[in-house]
């Protein structure tokens, strides 16, 4: 029960994460979007264990736009 309710919520998560990648021509943006969930729940991760929240936030953020658009990941 648990392990489908949290399932569910991860693939709603997908789905505001598609937009971007298909407005820009992604030839598959479910599977970008699975690939950019993956980098946000690392930071999440980082957070928990005690990594600065702000410093990770801005990394990961800095990652998916840097994915997304095709760019190099700079501090």
């Amino acid at each position: 029960m648990v392990r489908e309710s949290a399932a569910q919520a991860h693939r709603e998560l997908l789905t505001p994460l598609t937009g971007a990648p298909a407005e820009l021509g992604d030839d598959d943006p479910r599977r970008t979007a699975l690939l950019l969930q993956g980098i946000f729940n690392a930071a999440t991760t980082a957070i928990e264990s005690g990594d600065d929240a702000a410093a990770e936030t801005g990394r990961a953020v800095r990652m998916a736009v840097a994915a997304v658009m095709g760019g190099a990941v700079s501090a």
